[in-house]
């Protein structure tokens, strides 16, 4: 089974009101209109599926794909698909919002939880996301109850190239004037704690989530950027900078021909151009497209010289090892 290039589920338009025109104008995408917030670039959930553009499963979308396929391109047994691979231009800031963990989102949602990480990709000058509270001893539920949650957020400012991880119940918000790639479990499960006091078209308030949100949130989360850690390789180097039960999110540097072999499904996103080979075939990437790698798949290359984002399902056991004391510079990988 040969890799899978992806064509995109796009959310836009009203259904992301915050969205710009960056994935168009930067990351070559054919959204259906300028506002579009977000390019789901290896999807599987119900009704937002991304479609395969290459080899024997062409023109499907990968929910049907992983029907009778799913040991072979995920490399577990049947379950609910576990990633989600999405791009997103915030024009204007998001709501500021909470995941739950699985458990929680299991028994109100029906849902996989959600837990998720950022790579920064572009930013205006300044600008900021909410990540996080500001350490206090008072309970966040009286915070909520005299209106002052906003003055309770940790703003930080961003710029390209950071890395940050949003475990579940961590409140967070994307800024206006950045534009990321987000790798996240397969849920959209999402309590929204506040919305800048903004109203619809229709005059009212978008709906608030504010009970869950109390439910879920951890105040205790008080993170920095991701430090990263990185490992030489055939034909360049490998930035780590997430490894959790979830998911495992590096950076590639290509500096040639790098061979990439992983025991599970694993997606790569160049940001330059590059070729992916393996044996018996092979397929051009342009900037910001994304490939599937199926699990049954252990003969790919990619060959150019650029940076490629790369996210797959974890082995902490090989990562521990492999980095030692550095462990501590990835995210997740040592709790």
């Amino acid at each position: 089974m040969e890799p899978m290039k992806m064509r995109p589920y796009y959310r836009y338009g009203e259904m992301t009101p915050w969205g710009g025109d960056a994935l168009r104008r930067m990351f070559g995408k054919d959204a259906p209109e300028d506002r579009a917030g977000e390019s789901l670039e290896v999807s599987a959930l119900e009704g937002m599926e991304s479609v395969i553009l290459s080899g024997e499963f062409t023109g499907m979308t990968l929910a049907a794909a992983l029907r009778n396929h799913y040991a072979e391109i995920v490399g577990e047994e049947n379950g609910p698909f576990p990633l989600l691979l999405k791009l997103l231009d915030a024009r204007d800031t998001l709501s500021v919002q909470v995941h739950p963990g699985d458990d929680y989102a299991r028994e109100h949602d029906g849902k996989l939880g959600k837990t998720e990480a950022w790579m920064v990709l572009s930013a205006d000058p300044g600008a900021k996301i909410a990540y996080g509270l500001k350490p206090t001893d008072e309970k966040l539920s009286g915070i909520v109850a005299r209106g002052e949650f906003e003055q309770a957020l940790n703003f930080v400012t961003v710029a390209p190239g950071d890395v940050y991880y949003i475990p579940h119940g961590m409140v967070h918000a994307l800024g206006g004037g950045v534009q990321v790639y987000e790798i996240q479990q397969s849920s959209d499960a999402t309590y929204r704690f506040w919305d800048w006091g903004r109203v619809g078209r229709d005059g009212k308030p978008r709906a608030l989530h504010t009970r869950k949100a109390l439910d879920v949130t951890r105040p205790e989360l008080h993170m920095g950027k991701v430090a990263g850690a990185t490992i030489l390789t055939e034909g360049g180097s490998v930035t780590h900078y997430v490894c959790d039960e979830n998911f495992s999110f590096m950076r590639l540097n290509v500096a040639g021909t790098m061979p990439l072999s992983f025991p599970k499904m694993a997606f790569v996103t160049p940001l330059g151009p590059c070729e992916l080979s393996w044996d018996g075939g092979s397929m051009e990437l342009a900037p910001f497209e994304t490939a599937l790698i199926p699990a049954c798949q252990n003969t790919v290359r990619i060959k150019g010289r650029l940076p490629a984002l790369c996210s797959t399902l974890p082995d902490r056991e090989s990562l521990r090892a492999g980095l030692g004391y550095r462990a501590e510079d990835v995210a997740g990988l040592t709790e």
